[in-house]
Parts: C-alpha cells; structure tokens; sequence
C-alpha cells in the first residue's frame, strides 16, 4: 500500500496556461477509466508488484512537489517517475495481461510530465502528475489488491477536484465531482459490510459537501477536497486491517 502524501492548498502560478494545458492533458479523465480488456478473477490475480506501488508514490509526491513550487524537486521527481514506469515495470504489467496500449498510455502521460517538468506551470504539472495516478487506479485491478480499485479512484477523483479548482477549470469541477458521487454510491456497502460505518457516514457527508460547493469551487472548495483526501486514507484502512 502506498503511503499517501496530500496536496498542499497553496496557490499556484500561471493558471490561466496551467488550466488551458490542463484541460488538454485531462480531458478524457472524467468519465470512468476502464482496462481495454477485463480483468482475471480474483483467485487468478497476482500479487500487487512492488514496482506499481513506487510509481502510485511517486505521482502523488509529485503532485506535491508541484504546488510547492519546488522547479528542481519537479524535475528530480518527474525522472523518478519515468523511472517507475521503465521497461521492468512494463513487463510486469504484460506478465498480468495488461494490454499493450494500457502500457502505452501509461508512458505517455508520464512522457507528458516529463515535458512540463522543466518550464511548465506548476497546476499543469501536478494535473499531469495527477493523471498517471488515474491510468495507475486502473490497473491495479489486475492484481490481488484486498483495497477495491473504487477506493484508490475516490483518491484520484478527490485530488482531480482540488486540482482543476486551482487551475481555474470551474465548468471541469462538477462533472468530476459527479463521477465521484458515482464512485461512491456502489462501494458504500461494501465500506458498512466491513465495519466502516462511522467511516462511510463521514464520507458520505464530504460527498454532499462537494455536491454543495461545486458550483463555485473556490477555498472551501478546494479545503473539502483535502478533507476527502483524508478520509479516502481511512477508507483504504477499512479494507486493509
């Protein structure tokens, strides 16, 4: 399991070509990812590899780093993510029946922060970074993950929504935080059935909370969505204990 670093609410520079860039780079993000082929029962999946977990890390530092403003730790961080993602951990995914272009379209979000690392916006650097961990949410159901994958996307869903606050991308805001509505709603008794009521009910009322705000997602926005984030590690304890 990966240990979850959460992005900070400082402010970030260059929004208005953070969000234009942003918005390119994640378009396709919001509706629900899907592996281009299903994924092996349970009983036939192996172990979550070691490789996959360090490339989760190493986007969500990323995305911190970026909103530190912190150029040389993005450049740093941004070469150790290309590295999480290097041919062994390719051929760790193929050795589970990811297809090839799930490969590919890991390596080009990473090529994607690669690029920006050096001179790009710092919200377009953490948006990027923030979409290789959507890529990475899909393919963790290829492995034997006793957390279920809606729990890694709430994560994603939650850091997507602080991020495209951030960046200016208001009419992006509701349509994410819709598909994490939808995320939740399904995996909600499944929280209950494993004793997680009282941790259900507090994600239940962040759900509502970011409902309510979405239409002008500013501060308390953007503050609830760190809340979110929280609670998503709770969750991930729910499944894991």
């Amino acid at each position: 399991m990966a240990v979850h670093r959460r992005a900070s609410l400082g402010p970030a520079r260059c929004l208005v070509t953070g969000a234009f860039l942003a918005g390119a780079l994640v378009a396709a993000s919001i509706g629900s990812p899907a592996p281009a082929a299903a994924a092996p029962v349970a009983a036939m999946r192996p172990p979550v590899p070691p490789s996959l977990t360090a490339l989760e890390s190493s986007a969500e530092d990323l995305v911190d780093v970026a909103l530190a403003h912190d150029r040389s730790r993005v450049v740093a961080m941004a070469g150790t993510l290309a590295s999480s993602a290097g041919s062994a951990t390719g051929r760790t995914l193929q050795s589970a029946g990811v297809p090839p272009a799930d490969i590919a379209k890991l390596r080009a979000r990473v090529a994607v922060v690669a690029r920006l690392s050096h001179s790009g916006p710092y919200t377009s650097i953490a948006l990027a970074a923030n979409e290789v961990s959507g890529v990475v949410v899909t393919l963790y159901a290829r492995f034997a993950d006793p957390v279920p994958v809606a729990v890694r996307r709430l994560d994603y869903l939650d850091r997507e929504a602080q991020l495209r606050s951030l960046a200016g991308q208001r009419k992006a805001v509701v349509p994410v935080v819709a598909q994490l509505a939808a995320t939740w709603t399904p995996l909600r008794p499944a929280v209950v059935g494993h004793g997680g009521q009282t941790v259900a009910a507090a994600y239940g009322r962040h759900v509502a909370a970011m409902r309510r705000l979405a239409p002008a997602p500013g501060g308390a926005f953007r503050s609830e969505a760190v809340n979110g984030l929280n609670i998503v590690d709770e969750l991930e304890q729910v499944f894991s204990r």
